[in-house]
């Protein structure tokens, strides 16, 4: 028998790949499973022979997953995990900059360089040639060109956040996309005080105080793209972590449709929102969209024949014609007293960003009794709980169930990537743990593609329930039922729920049954 070839060692970052390798396998795909292409070899007979650097050349079940992937038969060679991520960083980014849609050719060819004029930090474009690599930036420019090359990266992979998270041995830079993290790179922890001190430059933040949490915020502008980056930093074990939230701004899905919004769920909402007073709802977890959701509904409104006012923290989207106040806890301008302010201002539409406490939830549920419709968001599981949340904050029952006219629960679940759809077959123990009747509908899963970058997913959409407070709820709600009671009678009343919604959007094949169960499924 003949002998297996020896596996030969290399660094990544040292070999010349083509761009034709690096076309074969998405970058995400590369870093979660720590391979990187380092060429690519076409026979006579048109065959592709794909040379992969991988920690562990013995594993077949990664080795056939890639050939599935891209149509290659596949060689590996072995490199150490630091060798892979560095040869992924420069590689990519090069190949990235390299091309004809490359972001830093949209900005001119440049980097990032603060400017302080116009009262704010603001990042804009520089001088930094775009075939210098984001792990070769640090060596370039230090911690200011480390922070522009993250950022930019940010941008090319539609990254909503940012975490830069010290250990002792090492920083993570990870990213999160369409609500799932991904690694994107790391580095010494020599150099994080400095990449934590230019954050805190770029947004005007103490850079002497390390033991206590910070906020702040600065705009970056690529091209004609601007976003707002909100900052936060707290202290941990092993230095500050800093997470930087990155908005886009006047890009908000203002559409219902857009949204993921259709059917009866619309219909309930636009009838909710086209009351002259009442209390509409949304809630959900942090990040689940909701403020997204009272934007849009804001947006289908007359503000040229009406008064309409929000109170948020932050604003996140500017809109025209509507007043919208900041909130600035230092000095005193919370909620509440915004929200009393709002109400000498003679208004018909108050938006409130979020009721955090029993003063800003009495002083929204006597706005809503007296003559003004007031839309805001609360954080708990889904619509039953947010009757009963208000409740447990110390609300009057009888006024709960008098001033509110609905309430919105939505999450946001992966929409299955068109490019890479594929047909499945769903499993007996699936369809009996969503209730799924055993009929012929056909559901699907994204195999995973260079337009995904190999996540089989691309881009999010909301799931909803929208209960109006019907007198059912209504008589609940004053007897201080449990959120289980009235989450009873949702179900008899007829209401899609969460659940409904994920399934009749994983029928229509928008997103997976695999993500309806990550996130909206509830055990009953």
């Amino acid at each position: 028998m003949r002998e297996a070839d020896p596996i030969i060692s290399i660094r990544p970052q040292d070999v010349q790949v083509p761009k034709e390798a690096l076309a074969l396998v998405a970058r995400n795909y590369a870093e979660r499973y720590r391979v990187c292409p380092v060429g690519v070899v076409e026979t006579r007979a048109g065959s592709r022979t794909l040379t992969i650097a991988t920690t562990d050349p013995s594993n077949l079940m990664l080795l056939d997953q890639l050939q599935k992937l891209t149509g290659c038969r596949i060689t590996p060679v072995q490199a150490t995990e630091q060798d892979i991520m560095r040869g992924i960083d420069v590689h990519y980014t090069q190949s990235y900059t390299e091309a004809p849609t490359d972001l830093l050719q949209q900005m001119g060819g440049g980097g990032v360089e603060t400017s302080n004029s116009g009262g704010g930090n603001s990042v804009g474009s520089g001088g930094l040639s775009p075939t210098v690599a984001t792990a070769q930036v640090a060596e370039v420019r230090g911690a200011s060109g480390m922070v522009e090359g993250i950022l930019q990266r940010a941008i090319a992979e539609r990254a909503s956040d940012i975490h830069i998270e010290p250990h002792a041995k090492t920083v993570y830079v990870r990213f999160r996309i369409d609500g799932m993290m991904y690694d994107h790179m790391s580095y010494d922890p020599s150099s994080h005080a400095q990449v934590i001190s230019r954050i805190k430059i770029l947004s005007k933040l103490d850079i002497s105080q390390n033991r206590l949490p910070h906020d702040g915020r600065f705009d970056v502008s690529f091209g004609n793209r601007e976003f707002d980056v909100r900052v936060s930093i707290v202290p941990a074990s092993a230095g500050e972590k800093a997470v930087l939230r990155m908005l886009p701004k006047g890009q908000v899905a203002t559409d219902l449709g857009q949204l993921g919004l259709d059917g009866r769920n619309r219909k309930l909402l636009e009838e909710l929102t086209s009351r002259p007073y009442g209390m509409v709802l949304a809630t959900g977890p942090t990040g689940s969209g909701k403020t997204t959701t009272m934007y849009a509904c804001l947006s289908r409104m007359d503000s040229v024949g009406k008064n309409l006012i929000t109170v948020e923290d932050p604003v996140e989207y500017q809109f025209p014609r509507i007043t919208q106040i900041q909130i600035h806890p230092k000095i005193g301008l919370t909620f509440a007293m915004g929200l009393r302010a709002i109400l000498r201002q003679d208004p018909d539409v108050i938006m409130v960003g979020e009721i955090r406490d029993l003063e800003t939830l009495q002083i929204a549920i006597q706005s809503a009794l007296t003559g003004h419709l007031v839309l805001s968001t609360l954080h708990c599981n889904d619509a039953a709980a947010g009757a009963a949340r208000m409740v447990d904050m110390g609300a009057e029952p009888f006024l709960v169930a008098s001033s509110l006219n609905g309430i919105i629960a939505q999450r946001l679940v992966r929409r299955v990537c068109e490019n890479c759809k594929t047909p499945i077959k769903v499993s007996d123990t699936v369809r009996q743990k969503l209730g799924l009747a055993d009929d012929n509908t056909t559901f699907y899963q994204g195999r995973g593609c260079q337009n995904c970058r190999g996540t089989g997913y691309m881009g999010r959409v909301s799931v909803f329930e929208v209960i109006p407070i019907v007198e059912a709820i209504q008589q609940a709600i004053v007897r201080k039922a449990p959120a289980s009671e009235i989450r009873r009678i949702i179900v008899e009343c007829g209401y899609p729920t969460l659940h409904d919604d994920g399934i009749l959007k994983a029928r229509a094949g928008i997103t997976s049954l695999e993500e309806v169960m990550r996130a909206v499924y509830v055990d009953s």
